[in-house]
């Protein structure tokens, strides 16, 4: 988990530094990762004898829509909003992800997890209320890390699902390949030309795919098979301290003292969701 946040904190300053519409962007970040799974998940078929059921397929494709609507709605708020910001808001995902795996996957939670996640948006609510008096752009570029935050939590409380009968290798294959069509569709309707970026986007798409892809959000779904969605997106509340402490060292970015302080409740409310996972799920059958 320490390892999948690290490499997921990387996502805000390599998106910013590729020239390239926010549609694109996502296109290659799930599409080079699928490639580069393909002869894992042929190494992982030709060892096991074990069949893939229609439930739990479906269920992985259905994350892959999540995921790259996820992708569309957070990356593209990054170019109308601060890192701090969107990063941030898009983090709220325990908010929704407690919901749905209370109602979906009947996954409990308790006062702690509760006052953890109202802390978490009130963070993120200072935050962007600092961007709503700089400009309106700012507003809609919040709305947009918001709805991310929607998507991802279906994307892990679907996952969670998944993975209860899915091996590492199968389901991130399916759901990132499913989350690459759907981009793909997106960029054709939308008339988005996928080649002739410079070089600098190039590099950047491709390490989009390497780190915060395949390293940082397979972590988090190996982890899923093992722990309740909410825990997961919970843990994934640590990224905007590392994403805005990168985004200062790289871009120079230093967040005023409303933001650092909503950044601060943000922290508050990690510590208060932390006090309820006090053991981890059984690992399913």
């Amino acid at each position: 988990m320490v390892m999948g946040i690290s490499a997921v904190a990387s996502a805000s300053i390599l998106i910013r530094l590729a020239d390239a519409p926010a549609l694109v962007i996502a296109s290659y970040r799930v599409g080079l990762a699928t490639v580069a799974l393909g002869p894992w998940l042929l190494h992982q078929r030709l060892r096991s004898t074990a069949r893939v059921s229609g439930p739990s397929l479906r269920q992985a494709m259905g994350s892959g829509v999540f995921l790259a609507l996820h992708f569309a709605f957070w990356i593209q708020s990054l170019q109308m909003t601060s890192i701090a910001s969107s990063v941030t808001l898009v983090s709220t995902t325990p908010v929704f992800a407690s919901l749905f795996s209370r109602i979906c996957l009947r996954e409990p939670f308790d006062r702690w997890m509760i006052l953890g996640v109202l802390c978490s948006t009130l963070g993120g609510v200072w935050v962007a209320g600092a961007d709503f008096r700089a400009s309106g752009e700012a507003l809609r570029g919040d709305l947009l890390a918001l709805g991310g935050a929607v998507m991802a939590a279906g994307y892990l409380v679907t996952g969670r699902s998944a993975r209860r009968a899915l091996d590492l290798a199968s389901y991130t294959f399916v759901a990132y390949g499913v989350a690459a069509l759907v981009l793909l569709l997106f960029c054709a309707g939308a008339r988005l030309p996928l080649w002739g970026l410079s070089t600098r986007t190039y590099l950047a798409l491709g390490l989009l795919a390497l780190v915060p892809q395949l390293i940082g959000h397979t972590a988090f779904n190996w982890s899923l098979r093992f722990l309740p969605s909410t825990v997961v997106a919970v843990v994934l509340m640590g990224e905007p301290i590392g994403a805005t402490l990168l985004g200062y060292l790289v871009l120079r970015e230093a967040p005023a003292w409303p933001k650092a302080a909503g950044l601060a409740i943000l922290g508050l409310g990690i510590l208060l969701c932390s006090l309820s996972v006090r053991r981890p799920a059984s690992p399913p059958a």
